[in-house]
């Protein structure tokens, strides 16, 4: 029996989750708790969320008393650590974070919907979320070329994605602010492509940054690992998708400060990305070819410049959340534009609604 199976028929299906594992000299030890048990801890010890579930005897000992369980033991008959016959630490921690929960402080996601989505047949709705899938993949892959830090992770809600970067970290969150803006470009450029043999819909989007939590679905088969994510920050970008006007893109009044005194808001992330995005001049986009691409917060023009200018949001539950409104700007070679997103002077209202 693989290490992979024995765990999934310990975690009673994926009921129970690995807190912790260590090796030991008959093989290895691991905390398991049931996953209800474990939301309802108050103010736990940081290593029961945050970081690899291998833990050092002194983290695997505080987890255990902190939590009041004992661990258990299994017993292998081929040594952890590596060696002709052994398992690196590295592949069991692959194996035990697929039964794990962990916790991110922050993370930038982004939500596409499609608006309208349910007036579609079910063949127009297939076909709208392959295009979104195409659009985002092109959008990967022309960061990969460059070498930008960017593993995507996507989840279906029903008529649109949750967009994620699988790594994390400042240069990650960049990268994915230049991702949506790639996304953008592409998307509308095949909505001019198709408007005539099956019109795309059009979309509304909605960017923030926050904390969440990381779960995987187990399986007794040791297949692709998918990660899924909930939290603040996903429930942010729903309540602000909620508002978000036809061709809207919303950015969340995010901070990140996980980085000490260098704080990274939301403005600084778009004006970080516009410096990657100089980098994608001269991008071939279905034989065209890009001049400037630009994504930027709106606002109001004072005297002979604009203001970026905050919107208070309050959603169905009366939670208030302040964001910004923004566009993506692309200007080709061929002296044609593709927009996206809505200028300020098109927000009549001050979408309190």
């Amino acid at each position: 029996m693989s290490l992979n199976q024995l765990l999934f028929g310990m975690s009673q299906f994926g009921s129970s989750a690995v807190v912790a594992w260590r090796p030991s000299r008959k093989g290895l030890e691991i905390i398991l708790l049931p996953k209800t048990r474990l939301f309802q801890l108050e103010e736990p010890e940081e290593r029961v969320f945050e970081g690899p579930r291998h833990c050092t005897d002194e983290e695997f000992r505080r987890i255990y008393e902190f939590l009041g369980v004992q661990p258990t033991e299994i017993r292998l008959d081929f040594p952890i650590g590596g060696g002709a016959n052994g398992l690196a630490h590295e592949d069991v921690e692959s194996v035990m974070s697929r039964y794990s929960i962990g916790f991110a402080r922050f993370r930038t996601v982004f939500l596409i919907d499609v608006v309208g989505f349910s007036k579609y047949s079910p063949e127009e709705q297939a076909n709208h979320l392959s295009t979104l899938k195409f659009s985002l993949s092109l959008a990967e892959a022309t960061l990969h070329q460059k070498g930008l830090p960017v593993e995507m992770g996507r989840s279906t809600t029903g008529d649109g994605y949750y967009v994620w970067n699988l790594q994390t970290g400042i240069e990650e969150d960049i990268s994915l602010f230049v991702l949506m803006s790639l996304f953008s470009l592409y998307y509308k450029s095949l909505q001019r492509e198709m408007s005539d043999k099956m019109p795309l819909p059009e979309l509304r989007m909605a960017i923030s940054g926050g904390s969440h939590y990381v779960f995987y679905e187990p399986s007794p088969k040791y297949v692709a690992r998918h990660e899924y994510i909930v939290g603040d920050v996903t429930i942010n970008v729903a309540r602000l998708i909620g508002k978000a006007r036809t061709d809207q893109i919303l950015v969340g009044d995010c901070s990140n400060t996980t980085e000490g005194s260098d704080v990274w808001t939301a403005h600084r992330y778009v004006m970080a990305a516009n410096k990657v995005l100089d980098g994608f001049r001269t991008l071939k986009v279905f034989g065209d070819e890009v001049e400037e691409i630009r994504f930027y917060l709106t606002g109001p023009k004072d005297e002979a410049r604009f203001r970026n200018q905050k919107i208070k949001i309050v959603d169905k539950h009366g939670f208030e959340h302040i964001c910004y409104n923004a566009k993506v700007n692309t200007h080709m070679k061929s002296a044609t534009s593709i927009f996206a997103g809505l200028q300020h002077q098109d927000l009549r209202s001050s979408m309190k609604g």
